[in-house]
Order: structure tokens, then sequence, then C-alpha cells
């Protein structure tokens, strides 16, 4: 962080690939998805760039050829690959540490998430994170990344200026909807999108594991 600008006094979140190490878990079930549906199978790498994006963000660039009468049925073999591996899903090592840190000290945590909004529900009752966060966003009451409205919505919810919050994500569609929305933003290359990708977005900050974004945060909030 600059040494020159105010500590912020708010993170906003991403939760797949940057608190939750589920980028792996994700992109096996888009390829599943897709193999049971006889769609082209995407690469690794070309599912794992539409995380955090919505479903029918997603379908879009994964299977264009999909019919949109058939999403749905698209959706539940993906939910069916994933719940199979729910069981192996975990925070990267350290995050609840630095929430509850963060937590204790008075920042104002908050999440904006491509989940459902049952989804991000579930996994934090499932982790042990319940009363954590002031606020969170997922696509099913906001406008999906990197459209800046589940951040616009959280800033006036929790009425805080654009320049007291940082939003940390793995993609570029984190960074894009930070950017849009006026905020700093710093991007971590240890999830979805490679750093030279997260480059391209142009980022506030940019770190390459996940002991780097907890030293970078601890050392840019007010506590």
């Amino acid at each position: 962080m600059n040494a020159s600008r105010a500590p912020y006094q708010a993170v906003i979140f991403d939760w797949d690939g940057t608190l939750l190490d589920s980028t792996h878990h994700i992109v096996g079930a888009l390829i599943g998805a897709c193999q049971d549906l006889g769609l082209k199978v995407p690469s690794p790498e070309e599912a794992g760039w539409v995380i955090g994006l919505s479903l029918q963000a997603a379908l879009y660039q994964l299977a264009p050829e999909l019919p949109a009468s058939e999403a749905d049925t698209f959706a539940e073999h993906y939910k069916t690959h994933y719940r199979r591996l729910m069981h192996e899903l975990h925070l990267f090592q350290g995050q609840a540490q630095l929430l509850q840190e963060l937590h204790g000290y008075g920042v104002v945590l908050g999440v904006a998430t491509g989940k459902s909004r049952r989804g991000l529900d579930t996994s934090i009752q499932s982790l042990g994170l319940q009363g954590l966060f002031q606020a969170t966003r997922t696509v099913d009451e906001a406008r999906g990344k990197p459209d800046p409205d589940m951040l616009e919505q959280l800033l006036a919810e929790l009425e805080l200026a654009q320049d007291a919050v940082l939003m940390v994500g793995d993609t570029t569609h984190d960074v894009l909807m930070a950017k849009a929305a006026g905020i700093d933003s710093l991007a971590v290359s240890y999830g979805a999108h490679r750093a030279s990708l997260l480059q391209t977005s142009q980022p506030t900050a940019l770190v390459h594991s996940v002991a780097e974004m907890q030293a970078w945060v601890r050392s840019s909030v007010r506590i």
C-alpha cells in the first residue's frame, strides 16, 4: 500500500479461490457438466477463467451452443459434481485467523461473490464463519461481475466511501468490478487466474501467495 494513503476501513473478499481453496473443484465440476451433456469440453484454463461469473455468463463463454432452455439442466449437473467434492473444501491456510483478527480489530468485512445466496450461506456456516461479515452480496441479489453492482450495494449498505474500501480477489472479474466501482483492488494469483492475466486488468497491487495476501491486508487496514 502507498504509505501516504489512509488505511482501509473495510475489506471485501471474493469467496472461491480467494478465501476458499475451491478452484480445482469448480473447474472439475464445470468440465464434468460439459461432459455429461455432450458439450465441447473446456480446458482447465478455460473453465478457470469463468470462475466468479454468474452461471449465465459462464455458460455463454464455455458453451455458447447450449440452448437457453437447457441452462437449468447444466446447472443441476454442475451442482451434482460440485456436491460430491464439498466435503473436501477448506479455507486456505490462515484465512480463518485473518478474518477473526480483522473482525476483532473492528475492520468491516464483506463478501462479493458469483456464488448463489444458498451456496454462500451454506459455505459460511459449514466453515464456522458466522458473524464475521457485516454484509455480503451474491448473484442472487446483484448483477454479476465485472458489473460494479455488488460493490455499489455494499458501499451503500455499509455507508463507506470508495477510498475506505479494498476489494480482494483472484480473477480479472474482481479487479474490473472494483475499478468500475472506484475502489482499490488486491489481486491474488494463487486462485483461478494467472498473474500475467491479472496484470492486464491493472489491480492496485498483485500478490502471489496466501501468506503475501495476508501480510498485505494486515499492513493496509486500520487496526
